[in-house]
């Protein structure tokens, strides 16, 4: 079996000889870097993500993405406001002004979203409709084609295509969930505009090639759990999550992902109502056990739950976090992962202990359908 058929039938519930061993979180650059440092080799011509792949003996990483634009397009025009030679102020092509600190590796902190009220809402608007010219690369044809011919699982959807990671890098997160009382027909407004653009889009792709599945960013959660009520979630993202997945559905898409952090528990039975197949990355560093989520849910496809913070405290802390994995395993709809990007705080032999332990334990405990 290839990678993309061990994916499709370990979350359709279909017969499986064992789940894949996928790098689906990867690592830092900075983490790369010490590892080439400590025995990491890296041939001529080869990235070094590659070659942390290749020595791990990884099946391979999430799949083949389609670099569709889902976000604002065209972009603006990027430019610096400010630097100082350690905190950097500058406005993205998404219109937002960002602060980033020199040589950080950690996503910036947004300051300012382009969209401050009904006027600047109409403005960005027009850079939100699906057809406009640019959303697919201009190799499309020989992406299309790679995709097709790699045995991978194709999909599309990425940071920040959600409607609560969306709106959140339009209106920074104060104003987002303010506006929800403030102004709900403008949110709607927005939500729905969002919506039509990735219908529009993935409709468009769907067109050219199979979607195998769909990738949503929320990142709504936190260790205390969601961002927003599950109340105020069922009012204003439910029917649109629900007219997204019925859209993409119809084109041949079997597997609708949702990328979260924090604790998604409070929403969990939201997702699963709106059409949601998979969840990630279950954070576990709030005590998070995940056993008990797959008992709560026996059908939740389930990708992540295995602290990166183990890696980092040595074997005895790995071991417990993988002592888990065989009923996990054994239950099937799951796809062992650290919970985050692997910091440089993780040693070269740590990581190749963490990863022979977990491909020995994939192939001693196939899913038991």
């Amino acid at each position: 079996m290839n990678n993309r058929d061990r994916f499709l039938n370990l979350f359709l519930g279909k017969q499986i000889d064992r789940a894949p061993f996928l790098d689906f979180m990867g690592q830092w650059p900075s983490t790369l870097a010490r590892w080439k440092g400590e025995g990491l080799q890296v041939r001529e011509g080869q990235s070094p993500d590659e070659a942390f792949r290749e020595a791990i003996g990884f099946d391979g990483g999430r799949g083949m993405y389609l670099p569709a634009d889902t976000f604002i397009c065209p972009g603006y025009e990027p430019v610096e406001l400010e630097n100082d030679g350690r905190r950097i102020l500058r406005r993205n092509r998404w219109g937002e002004v960002v602060q980033d600190l020199a040589g950080s590796e950690v996503m910036a902190l947004v300051r300012e979203g382009p969209v401050k009220d009904r006027t600047t809402w109409e403005q960005v608007k027009e850079h939100l409709q699906w057809d406009t010219p640019g959303r697919l690369p201009a190799d499309w044809d020989e992406v299309v084609k790679e995709a097709k011919a790699s045995g991978e699982t194709v999909y599309a959807g990425d940071l920040p295509a959600g409607f609560f990671g969306a709106p959140r890098e339009l209106l920074t997160l104060e104003v987002q969930v303010m506006l929800f009382y403030d102004d709900p027909d403008l949110m709607a407004d927005i939500l729905d505009t969002l919506c039509d653009l990735w219908i529009g889009l993935y409709r468009r792709i769907q067109e050219d090639i199979t979607l195998d599945w769909c990738f949503i960013w929320e990142d709504m959660c936190y260790k205390g759990g969601p961002l927003i009520s599950p109340a105020m979630f069922r009012e204003f993202l439910l029917p649109r999550y629900r007219r997204l997945i019925a859209a993409v559905r119809s084109g041949g898409c079997p597997l609708i992902l949702v990328d979260s952090d924090g604790d998604q528990r409070p929403l969990t039975p939201l997702w699963l109502e709106a059409g949601v197949d998979l969840l990630m990355p279950w954070e576990s560093q709030y005590g998070l056990d995940l056993v008990e989520v797959r008992k709560a849910w026996p059908k939740l496809g389930i990708i992540g739950g295995l602290s990166e913070q183990a890696l980092e405290q040595g074997r005895e802390a790995m071991n417990r976090e993988l002592a888990k994995l065989p009923y996990l395993l054994e239950h099937g709809r799951y796809i062992p992962s650290v919970d985050h990007n692997i910091t440089p705080r993780v040693s070269w032999d740590h990581v190749r202990y963490f990863y022979d332990r977990l491909q020995d334990l994939i192939h001693r405990h196939p899913p038991c359908y």
